[in-house]
């Protein structure tokens, strides 16, 4: 059975009425590896069901937690892709959790094979995806998607941790790592946020120290054709680290996307330049978006410059041959 996920607002008007802004939709997802239903709410950009524009896929964002994170994560993706774009439109796929204690840690790799197997090939089969994928969690589920990097390396292209519990266990999380030198991760990145400060846990106070090891072993290059990035915030704690985080991760993860326009007037190539960079880090082919070149095009008319506006003009009929 699907929902709609609506926020409702009071409207002022002669009466008062109520007026949804839809942000996604809920379904039931029957598993036969989970033994039993899965709750998985589904976002897509702005873009998805726009006629005017040419059909397109887009990268997929599977997020933990989906819970409590869904409906603030979404709208954070969705600013970052407005006006100048931080990053891409994207899917988000988000995975609600009722026993995390379980699914994140002792029952984590049936968890894994039921989105691999289960929920993977629904969400392809049924939306327009790229082969370009990215996972999301925060504290046990921050631990385990650093258990899905290191035990199922293919699944995702990029791996976003905020402050994973990596001393669960006995330290298990870092453990995987030490476990792990040496093994070819295959162009993967690896982008992880923790605070300065000493969690406790059911009395375990480790929390600083398991970061501390983790930066050595990656400065020390131990894990081959790893992209990896590990950001301190000193000013946040456990419950907000992820706010700021998702936005200063996603941001890096395609840094090369945003362009100042001033550096599009120099020079319009810019545009093709940045976007080969892109995808020559991230091993994988990122073009600009048709709504996008166009925006930029009528920018560049507006403010006088016919020339270079000829040159995005020029992107954005490429663009369309390209995905007629």
């Amino acid at each position: 059975m699907k929902h709609i996920i609506c926020l409702f607002f009071l409207s002022v008007c002669s009466t008062w009425a109520q007026t949804a802004i839809c942000i996604g939709e809920r379904f039931t997802l029957p598993s036969t590896i989970m033994g039993g239903e899965r709750t998985i709410d589904l976002y897509l950009p702005p873009s998805y069901n726009d006629s005017s524009l040419t059909p397109m896929d887009y990268p997929v964002v599977y997020l933990l937690d989906a819970q409590t994170n869904f409906n603030y994560f979404t709208t954070l993706m969705e600013k970052l892709t407005q006006g100048i774009p931080n990053i891409p439109e994207m899917i988000v796929v988000g995975i609600e959790s009722t026993e995390r204690d379980n699914d994140f840690t002792t029952e984590n790799d049936r968890f894994w094979k039921f989105v691999r197997e289960e929920l993977k090939p629904l969400v392809e089969g049924k939306y327009r995806c790229k082969d370009f994928r990215i996972v999301v969690g925060h504290s046990l589920g921050g631990l385990s998607v650093v258990d899905a990097l290191i035990k199922y390396t293919d699944l995702f292209n990029a791996y976003i941790a905020h402050d994973p519990s990596l001393w669960w266990g006995e330290g298990y999380g870092i453990k995987l790592f030490e476990q792990s030198k040496g093994k070819d991760f295959q162009n993967r990145l690896l982008y992880i946020t923790h605070t300065g400060y000493k969690i406790r846990h059911n009395g375990r106070s480790g929390h600083v120290a398991t970061f501390d090891k983790l930066k050595t072993m990656l400065t020390a290059n131990a894990f081959p054709n790893l992209q990896w990035k590990i950001s301190e915030y000193s000013k946040e704690n456990h419950g907000t680290i992820q706010l700021i985080g998702n936005i200063d991760m996603f941001r890096a993860l395609f840094a090369e996307m945003f362009i100042d326009r001033n550096d599009i007037e120099e020079n319009p190539q810019v545009i093709t330049e940045r976007y080969k960079a892109l995808s020559q880090r991230l091993h994988y082919t990122f073009t600009p978006s048709e709504s996008y070149l166009e925006h930029t095009m009528k920018w560049l008319q507006r403010n006088g410059k016919q020339t270079q506006a000829q040159e995005v003009e020029a992107l954005l009929i490429n663009f369309k041959e390209k995905n007629k």
